[in-house]
């Protein structure tokens, strides 16, 4: 006995020595102002015996304030300084530190992190998220990935993954910044991604997550990895019911100083693994001192013990809250065993181990065992209450001509699944129509209301309708496995179809096409003026009976060039025919240029013409809230109304408002649906409801995407040991196609369905006059303006020969109108004979003279041609009867 008092005395006297030399030390710790991290360094000092200083910088970026809490902490004689900053912050603490040597230890990553830093970090290195992401992206199969990342943030921890870019996948980087994501996140919602990672602060990862769900990329096909080591310390079950494939990591594990601290963030963890790190490392330094004063900044006193003491940190190793403390060379943490967890509909379950020594994923995902399904089942052979509301197509009350009871009063999508999941799992279904509300938390009764509060008062066992899973009814109740997923869409009126426009022909080509087809063969037409000018193969001789002629001349006018040009578009082609090869080169290319616009304008005209479009008044919600004419308005009670109320976006907030002031909500989904068909009303609505209605109200149609994602469940009690099976019996419905099966025949076959669902084949349109009619107008204008420019022509050339013969302008009218409108012969004189005294037959005998020699000079004018074949023949075709007049006129004018 006195041997054991003996040998108690002296352990307590050992430990009671630690206690009294550990309490001579002081660690200082430095965090930001608001942060709670300081509470979790004081109790984690306090456990292991020693003294703490703590020290706040008011706001990041605020460096002359750390420095200068750094310089009073080393004054004060501290051991070492557990930085819970970021950025340059930490850098200036450190070139302090550094100056010092007094240890700094880091619990966060930072991206200003250098190699020659005298510090360790707690967090796991970027070389480890480098390999833990490539592998698991792997793992995942991904060909094409998003990353996303906080402005400010480097992309340092997935180099890795943008080095697989240009081998095995497509990578796409989009940097989030100040307080809203929703413009980068509908963004790429837009582009069609569904695989992210994502790297942003801890703090905003609520956020981020709230605007995902929000703009609708939190559904089946969506992926994400966070490189967030608190993801799955936040409140995640918004999110579980969805469908989202959410991978994230972590290093903690619990232990019972941790449990009892309920630490709810991975910087706490390290906050106790760094202090426990030095009260590792102060039993191994012995006879290490430090007293107040002798490190300090004004006279650059470093301690001489910190550099020996940063030594032991780095190889001492230790088992702690985060695993293994081992750090290499650099204080960088990299051999690190990383636990990968998943979101289910259960919570976050484990789904692998990453480890740095083999670099690799062991997947241990807990397996679902058939037995839990198809054997035997702790709901076989009980009964079970279930709440339905008599909303379509869920419920209907059975037509019969007998009278029903019990179960067989009913029909409907929600009666068919229950009945399903009975066979499945053996037990036996009471169906309650309700015409409660759907309820959730009700803060001013401070209790649960409506089905969900039956649910949760054990009124009933489980409720199934449209129940759209909330944050609100997630506080009442829980849910199965989604098993429909939704968004709150517009239902509107279909427009009537509007006809082609009447120059619906010009839309084949935009305005700027037009303009410049335009402006290209003006420009053109002088350039083949030019061409044809220097080129010496165009000078002609304009009279091929003259061999030796005095002047030759051009057929290369403005007036030529632009016919030529114009004749080619139209495919008419026209008189004029360049000769020398540069024209002719031109001329090709024009042609070949033509062909491939006059084929594109063919090929895309019928399109223009023949197709009738739906006019929509507004295209989005926005749209719809900017117009002054149209009513709109939803469910007064429900999730839907709930979003706009609730909604952080002004616009949808002015249209709660709005709906709310005027009286637009409508007591039922059916009302709406009456309203939006018979008034000029648009009705919000969850899609299957719309894709309900829209089989068999063939008037109606959705307009825009949809404003929000979602999904429908079946209401159970929280706690319900039924869940797990209830789950697992609903997914196996979905593998096998049942659930969509289900839903096909409700929505598409049943009660009306598929009324609407074929549309009508159309017969072939032909292209009648209301297609034409701009091409008439254009046409008849045109037509009309060459009547009148004819006219004028003719009233001028009348005026000229009234001045030239000295006729009056009546005379010279009179017989231009005569010989017009005789509408016979070929051959115009260019002088009618002047009024004179002389006979009839003088006249007559004048004429046929005059007619003789004109054949003559007809025939030596063919002769010639004949003769000289090397010369074009659009020139001698110029020779027409009218020119042959004029020869005629000479010849008599100077004859003898």
């Amino acid at each position: 006995m006195v041997w054991l008092r003996m040998i108690k005395v002296i352990v307590l006297g050992v430990l009671a020595q630690c206690v009294y030399i550990q309490s001579q030390f002081v660690i200082g710790g430095l965090f930001y102002e608001g942060d709670e991290l300081d509470v979790t360094l004081t109790n984690s000092a306090e456990h292991f015996g020693f003294q703490v200083l703590i020290r706040k910088v008011s706001r990041k970026g605020e460096l002359i304030e750390a420095g200068e809490h750094v310089c009073n902490l080393a004054n004060e004689g501290v051991i070492g300084i557990i930085d819970g900053t970021s950025g340059k912050v930490t850098a200036h603490v450190q070139a302090i530190c550094d100056l010092l040597d007094i240890p700094h230890i880091l619990i966060d990553h930072n991206d200003l992190i250098k190699e020659d830093w005298f510090h360790l970090n707690l967090h796991p290195s970027p070389q480890a998220y480098n390999m833990v992401i490539s592998k698991l992206v792997e793992l995942k199969k991904w060909t094409n990935v998003t990353i996303m990342y906080e402005k400010g943030y480097s992309l340092m921890r997935v180099n890795d993954v943008l080095e697989m870019a240009s081998k095995t996948m497509t990578v796409s980087i989009r940097e989030l910044s100040g307080k809203d994501y929703r413009d980068v996140l509908i963004n790429s919602k837009r582009n069609g991604y569904t695989n992210f990672i994502v790297d942003c602060p801890s703090k905003k990862l609520e956020q981020f997550l709230k605007h995902t769900q929000q703009v609708g990329l939190m559904a089946d096909e969506h992926s994400y990895i966070f490189l967030s080591l608190d993801l799955f310390y936040k409140d995640l079950t918004s999110y579980r019911y969805g469908g989202v494939n959410m991978t994230g990591f972590t290093i903690s594990k619990t232990t019972d100083w941790t449990k009892e601290q309920s630490y709810n963030e991975i910087k706490q963890y390290l906050i106790h693994d760094a202090v426990k790190l030095f009260n590792e490392t102060v039993k191994m330094v012995k006879d290490m001192t430090v007293d107040p004063g002798t490190v300090n900044c004004e006279d650059y006193n470093s301690w001489d013990y910190g550099s020996s003491i940063l030594n032991f940190m780095k190889t001492n190793k230790i088992e702690e809250s985060t695993g293994p403390l081992i750090f290499d060379e650099f204080g960088q943490r990299s051999d690190v065993h990383i636990n990968i967890l998943e979101l289910t509909s259960a919570g976050s379950q484990p789904m692998g181990d990453w480890d740095f020594k083999e670099n690799d994923i062991t997947v241990n995902r807990p397996l679902l065992l058939m037995p839990d399904i198809t054997g035997e089942s702790i709901m076989r052979n009980l009964t079970f209450k279930i709440l339905v509301a008599m909303v379509s197509p869920f419920c209907y009350l059975k037509e019969s001509a007998t009278t029903l009871t019990g179960n067989d009063r009913y029909e409907g999508f929600a009666i068919d699944l229950f009945e399903k999941l009975a066979d499945e799992l053996g037990f036996q279904c009471e169906f309650e129509v309700t015409g409660l509300k759907y309820g959730g938390w009700n803060e001013t009764l401070n209790d649960t209301d409506g089905i969900a509060g039956e649910i949760d008062h054990g009124k009933a066992d489980f409720g199934i309708c449209d129940f759209t899973i909330t944050s609100n009814r997630l506080k009442a109740i829980d849910f199965l496995t989604p098993f429909m997923s939704l968004g709150i869409a517009i239902l509107y009126r279909e427009p009537s179809k509007q006809p082609p426009a009447m120059f619906s022909f010009m839309e084949v080509f935009a305005p700027e096409v037009w303009y410049y087809m335009v402006l290209i063969q003006l420009l053109l037409g002088v350039i083949m003026i030019l061409v044809g000018r220097l080129s010496y193969k165009e000078w002609q001789n304009p009279q091929p009976c003259i061999e030796e002629p005095e002047e030759l001349s051009n057929q290369f006018s403005f007036a030529n060039s632009v016919w030529l040009i114009i004749g080619s578009v139209m495919q008419q082609g026209s008189e004029i025919a360049p000769i020398a090869f540069a024209p002719r080169m031109i001329t090709s290319i024009w042609w070949f240029f033509t062909m491939i616009m006059v084929a594109s304008y063919v090929g895309t005209l019928v399109a223009f013409l023949v197709v009738e479009k739906n006019v929509l008044p507004f295209e989005n919600a926005y749209d719809l809230h900017e117009t002054k004419n149209i009513m709109y308005g939803a469910k007064d009670t429900g999730s839907t109304i709930q979003f706009f109320k609730d909604s952080q976006d002004k616009t949808y907030k002015k249209m709660y408002v709005k709906m709310d002031k005027n009286g637009w909500n409508a007591p039922g989904n059916d009302e709406g649906v009456q309203k939006a068909e018979t008034m000029n009303y648009a009705f919000f609505m969850e899609s299957p409801s719309i894709e309900y209605y829209k089989q068999r109200h063939c008037s109606l149609m959705q307009i825009g995407d949809l404003l929000d994602s979602k999904s429908y469940g079946i209401g159970i009690k929280k706690g319900s040991p039924y869940k797990k099976v209830m789950d697992d019996a609903l997914l196996r419905l979905q593998e096998i196609g049942e659930l969509q099966k289900l839903k096909d025949l409700w929505w598409k076959e049943k009660r009306g369905g598929g009324k609407c669902g074929q549309e009508a084949k159309e017969e072939e349109k032909q292209l009648g006059m209301k297609h034409m009619t701009g091409v008439f107008v254009v046409l008849g204008v045109g037509c009309i303006l060459g009547i009148v420019i004819s006219i004028l022509d003719m009233l001028w050339g009348v005026f000229q020969r009234s001045v030239k013969y000295k006729t009056t302008f009546k005379y010279e009218l009179v017989e231009e109108l005569k010989f017009a409108l005789k509408f016979s012969g070929d051959v115009k004189p260019v002088k009618r004979p002047a009024k004179t005294d002389e006979s009839p037959e003088t006249d007559a005998v004048a004429e046929a003279e005059g007619k003789d020699e004109l054949r003559s000079l007809r025939s030596l004018s063919v002769r010639s041609s004949s003769t000289r074949r090397s010369r074009s023949h659009s020139h001698s075709s110029r020779h027409s009867p009218s020119d042959l007049s004029v020869q005629f006129a000479k010849r008599r004018r100077y004859s003898p």
